[in-house]
């Protein structure tokens, strides 16, 4: 009788830690710790991760379920370089009243300088780094200026050809979006290293079609995974929580 009391205990202890789990009961980490509001800027990746499937959908799905008290609205808009993300900070950032901002910038920063024919992306259309640099710095220092915390989320790939010329140029905006992350206490999400890796390792294998994107920059499926993922794990979400919720989250 004892023994059959233990095991009913247990089984209603795991219950109810299953349950707590379920209605995102669970302690926010550090990062996530008083926030009620993130606000994603960003480009046509960002307004695209708003369809369901899509990662700033799915990022607001999990966090959610594991922290109900959490809003998530998408500042993404299509065509969008530092210069208009800059121009509109204010109106699509600041006035939302956010204790964290994400800053997606520089696909279009970077490869609008290869648009009419201009194969070394020096063309009119696109943002030099020095100017890049200071755009990205302005916002990251207007959004400290008003207490939120800055996520700074490194560009995804021009085209899946590592080797191209647009993903070389965009060294350099990346090394300055890690190095303003840095020098501003921010954090910085890292979505180069996780893209390069599957992509070699699908080159690898001699492949040569879009893996992780539909057209070579804008994400299928598989990429706004990677890109959800990688952001709740730069947020210190912890794995073993977000598997617990899978299914539910990913539910369209």
């Amino acid at each position: 009788m004892l023994k059959l009391s233990l095991a009913i205990s247990l089984l209603l202890g795991i219950g109810m830690a299953c349950a707590a789990r379920a209605q995102g009961t669970n302690t926010p980490p550090e990062r996530l710790r008083n926030v009620h509001r993130i606000v994603c800027l960003g480009d046509s990746i960002t307004q695209g991760g708003e369809a369901p499937g899509g990662y700033v959908w799915l990022v607001r799905r999990y966090l959610s379920m594991l922290y109900p008290n959490i809003e998530v609205i998408n500042a993404g808009i299509s065509g969008h370089k530092s210069t208009d993300m800059l121009a509109r900070f204010q109106r699509d950032v600041l006035d939302k009243k956010p204790q964290l901002v994400t800053i997606s910038v520089g696909v279009n920063d970077v490869w609008h300088g290869f648009y009419d024919n201009h194969p070394e992306g020096d063309g009119p259309r696109g943002v030099k780094l020095a100017d890049y640099r200071k755009n990205v710095e302005e916002m990251i220092k207007r959004a400290v200026a008003s207490g939120a915390s800055v996520v700074v989320l490194s560009t995804t790939v021009i085209h899946e050809d590592l080797q191209n010329r647009e993903n070389a140029k965009l060294v350099g905006y990346n090394a300055a979006l890690h190095d303003l992350a840095r020098k501003y206490h921010g954090v910085f999400v890292d979505y180069q290293k996780s893209f390069q890796a599957l992509i070699k390792d699908y080159r690898s294998t001699g492949a040569r079609d879009n893996m992780l994107t539909v057209d070579g920059v804008h994400m299928n499926p598989l990429g706004n995974k990677i890109m959800a993922y990688t952001l709740l794990s730069g947020l210190d979400v912890p794995a073993e929580l977000r598997a617990g919720v899978q299914e539910a989250a990913e539910k369209r």
